[in-house]
């Protein structure tokens, strides 16, 4: 009878267990419910759907039965305008979208002379070979686990050429906590950052380096003069990752904007993916370097003044960094603090994989972090008690009470352990402190009744019969099957 008792009670842990790890926020982890199963740039814009409810989750395996370009234009609307029930309802009804083709590539036209005005035509052949797409990738290593780990496109930009040798200018943003990144060009050629030449965090500007043969690169010149309220400006760019995007409109104001600085306000819209396109003059001058858009208003959207671009050069040092080494000395800086959003996420993703071990690896480092972490440590419990390491369970749910007294199912899980190595009496112990945090914890119940009959106390396993046939029915009827087995 007692192994019965054992298999109903662990099968019991496990539901309990697994229904406050997902099911508690309602959420799942979309980076770990998406992986594998698109490509990996629409992966990216899916992601931005941060954790999924139960109709994002339904929106997402619908999306996997899709053809190539119904996947694309179904996660480029989430990335852009987010997830809706209309797009859930578009996808159930089958409804395919057709998205115009990519232009061919234009052939490159002469630089006007100077002063002149050119057509928007001409002027956007001018200048499509100086704008790139940037890829940033992160995840090379595992900062806990020390492993290689896949790469994953961190984030998209648009950037263009400001001298012959090759060097960009995008927005320092774009590059933030990457370990790599590559460029890729209008004429559909991809190169690796080699360098980063000057930083300027604080004004959000970053000068790369790329090894680029100088024939092709046709860089943008700086405007020498202020910009007008009222004048025409384009931004030219990958929102959204589609190459070659123009939009146009007017400089509407220049402010000062509390903790950026001067910057120029324009009508021209910017989404995710411009973020380092230039702003441009009629001219095909650069006035400005698109930075972001201020979502509370409605198109308020920011340059950063091209003069901050020539301070950059003056400032640039003679050292240079790659990306990663430049991210990797900021990750020095760090607080530990910092770390646990993916110390969380790595715990919860190889707990759902039944990786135990290396979830394990992840809550320790948690509690490290946070010693008043209860909840990391009941998961630090129950991996323990996965490896049949029992008596180290025990003490990671003893933890978890101290901190957190009325944690009724860290009471349970210890109740549930304690049966498991024979220690009956302090097994009903705890059960009596779950029932008394939660006198309808029907499963505590159950527990409490099972350690009964494992010293022989028919009688008080029948009283928690009775209590349960008001709770939960069918517990009562297994408990039940237990007494009189």
């Amino acid at each position: 009878m007692k192994k019965k008792v054992f298999t109903l009670l662990i099968v019991m842990s496990i539901l309990i267990v697994f229904s406050t790890l997902i099911f508690a926020s309602g959420t799942i982890n979309v980076k770990d419910y998406i992986k594998d199963k698109f490509p990996a740039i629409f992966s990216f814009y899916l992601s931005s759907l941060d954790d999924l409810d139960l109709n994002e989750k339904e929106f997402i395996d619908l999306l996997e039965k899709l053809s190539r370009e119904e996947q694309e234009y179904y996660a480029k609307e989430v990335y852009k305008n987010g997830f809706s029930l209309e797009l859930l309802e578009n996808v159930k009804e089958g409804k395919t979208i057709q998205e115009p083709m990519t232009s061919p590539v234009l052939p490159f036209l002469p630089k006007p002379k100077e002063g002149s005005i050119e057509n928007l035509p001409t002027l956007i052949k001018r200048i499509e070979p100086s704008i790139v797409v940037i890829f940033t990738y992160s995840g090379k290593f595992d900062i806990y686990l020390k492993e290689k780990r896949e790469e994953d496109i961190l984030r998209l930009g648009s950037g263009f050429f400001i001298s012959q040798n090759g060097d960009i200018i995008t927005n320092y943003h774009v590059l933030k906590g990457a370990e790599s990144a590559e460029v890729k060009t209008s004429d559909g050629k991809t190169y690796t950052i080699s360098d980063i030449v000057a930083v300027d965090e604080k004004n959000d500007i970053i000068r790369l380096s790329v090894n680029i043969p100088s024939k092709y690169v046709l860089p943008l010149s700086l405007s020498e003069t202020t910009p007008e309220i009222g004048e025409r400006i384009i931004v030219y760019g990958s929102p959204l990752g589609l190459e070659k995007t123009l939009s146009d409109g007017i400089i509407s104001a220049i402010r000062e904007v509390p903790g950026y600085g001067k910057l120029i306000q324009i009508t021209a819209p910017i989404s995710p993916g411009s973020s380092g396109s230039p702003v441009l003059n009629m001219k095909g001058e650069v006035i400005g370097v698109a930075t972001f858009q201020m979502v509370e208003g409605q198109n308020l959207n920011f340059a950063i003044p091209s003069e901050r671009i020539a301070s950059l050069n003056l400032m640039k040092e003679e050292k240079m960094f790659t990306i990663g080494e430049l991210f990797r000395q900021e990750d020095k800086e760090k607080k530990d603090s910092d770390y646990i959003y993916e110390a969380r996420s790595k715990a919860n993703y190889f707990l759902d994989k039944k990786e135990y071990e290396k979830a394990l690896s992840y809550f320790k480092i948690l509690v490290k972090i946070d010693p008043l972490d209860s909840s990391s440590y009941f998961r630090i419990g129950f991996c323990y008690e996965k490896i049949e390491a029992l008596e180290d369970a025990i003490e990671a749910y003893k933890q978890a009470i101290r901190i957190d007294p009325d944690d009724a199912i860290a009471y349970y899980n210890l109740g549930l352990t304690c049966i498991r190595l024979h220690y009956y009496a302090k097994a009903i112990e705890v059960f009596k402190q779950a029932i008394r945090i939660d006198p309808d914890f029907a499963e505590a119940h159950v527990g409490l009744g099972a350690a009964y009959l494992c010293i022989g106390d028919r009688n008080s396993a029948l009283n928690e019969y009775k209590i349960l046939k008001e709770l939960d029915i069918d517990l009562a009827n297994k408990l039940f099957d237990l007494i009189y087995e």
